[in-house]
């Protein structure tokens, strides 16, 4: 038996939740499997004891009946006071039973272990709250806790001062910065054509977002909700800077730069929602210099807005394809052609990137029925695939892993 008190603080890292999320917790069962990965615990020192107050021992200061007397109310309060103090004593020689630490050793590993799976499985659902601690001498088995539980379904986060601080002043510096960005474009329009400091801006950020590691924006359950929202703002911005080309909006290579480092956001953040989005606005790019053409006397200006970096979408169809695990050589109708300046027409690029996007998901489809029409087997067979979160055993295939593609399983045996 591991010697504890249950007047502790918790303390959970989470580098140690891989460790966690794999351990049994039929080994709580038993004393000794409890013991051991209580003392884990505390060598890790998730778990860190407190003193015990020493307040309670003094106890009530009663008055001398012989020499004073004392009214009946008086008494009931001495009454009251011993009873309090010997219900406090009886309470603390109980948390000290063999049968209480014993509990209470399986209670905090049982917690440390839900918290494991609860961070690797539902981590988009958990809410990082501000410690508050509890006296478990005054309440029964309670703990004190750094990281709290998640917040009950409808519920608002209540956000710090530093929170809210940090927002407000991420807000300000992106609008003030689009302000100048505008400011500037509009200022090279009509008095300094050279002077386009906005386009350097906007090619720092795409050289930059180029030099991350693939995917890096992937998981949204690792940037906090500044971050999202940040992305969220310099999205909208970009979009409206690659479709505006109007008086006062950005010149040809702004909005070429625009939708280029729109493009490299949507690639990183790694989802089907932002590649459709960029076709959409390269779309809406494209009709409004269509417009604009027809409007204008200068058709040099009007087709070079309409271009995009023939090298940045090559490299984003190949991402695509490496990424996704595509094998074989891609049967694209659409094929990229590039002028002198480098450039290729918005449409065409927007036309190629669905494309592939359809190409990808029919690979994915093949590659699925192609695992099932294993030789031997009757054309109407009916074969099973799951895949998905798996948290609670829901697929049946044994185990509490994440199944990212589709699996054959054999939990099915008689489908139709």
């Amino acid at each position: 038996m591991v010697p504890c008190q249950t007047h502790v603080l918790l303390k959970w890292q989470e580098h140690f939740n891989s460790s966690w999320a794999a351990e049994d917790s039929v080994q709580t069962a038993r004393r000794h499997g409890a013991s051991v990965l209580y003392s884990k615990l505390l060598h890790n020192k998730e778990v860190v004891t407190l003193a015990q107050p020493v307040q309670e021992l003094v106890g009530p200061r009663l008055p001398d009946f012989e020499c004073e007397s004392s009214a009946s109310e008086e008494k009931e309060e001495y009454l009251s006071s011993l009873l309090h103090s010997q219900r406090w004593l009886a309470h603390r020689m109980l948390t000290q039973t063999s049968y209480t630490l014993g509990l209470h050793q399986r209670l905090v590993v049982l917690q440390r272990i839900y918290y494991a799976l609860h961070s690797k499985y539902h981590d988009k659902f958990r809410v990082q709250l501000p410690s508050q601690s509890t006296d478990s001498g005054a309440e029964c088995g309670q703990l004190e806790l750094a990281s709290e539980p998640c917040l009950p379904v409808g519920a608002s986060k209540v956000k710090s001062g530093t929170d809210v601080l940090i927002e407000m002043g991420v807000r300000t510096g992106l609008s003030l910065l689009f302000s100048l960005l505008q400011q500037n474009w509009r200022y090279a329009a009509s008095v300094h054509p050279e002077s386009v400091l906005c386009n350097d801006v906007l090619a720092t950020a795409s050289s930059v977002l180029a030099s991350l590691p693939p995917l890096s924006l992937a998981n949204e359950n690792k940037i906090p909700s500044v971050g999202l929202d940040c992305l969220a703002q310099v999205a909208e911005f970009l979009k409206k800077t690659s479709v505006s080309s109007g008086t006062g909006g950005a010149d040809p290579t702004g909005r070429r730069l625009a939708l280029e480092l729109l493009l490299g956001l949507a690639m990183q953040r790694g989802s089907l929602k932002f590649l459709l989005e960029w076709v959409e606005v390269a779309l809406a790019a494209s009709m409004s210099s269509c417009t604009s053409t027809l409007s204008s006397s200068s058709t040099l200006s009007s087709q070079q807005s309409a271009g995009v970096g023939f090298e940045v979408i090559h490299q984003t169809l190949f991402q695509m394809r490496q990424y996704s695990g595509f094998r074989g050589d891609s049967v694209n109708t659409q094929v990229l052609k590039k002028d002198a300046d480098g450039l290729c027409r918005l449409s065409q690029a927007a036309l190629c990137l669905f494309e592939e996007i359809c190409n990808l998901a029919s690979y994915c489809l093949c590659s699925c029925s192609t695992d099932a029409a294993s030789p031997g087997t009757e054309s109407d067979t009916v074969m099973v695939y799951v895949w998905g979160s798996n948290s609670s055993h829901q697929l049946a295939e044994g185990t509490l892993e994440k199944i990212l593609l589709p699996k054959l399983t054999q939990g099915f045996s008689d489908a139709q």
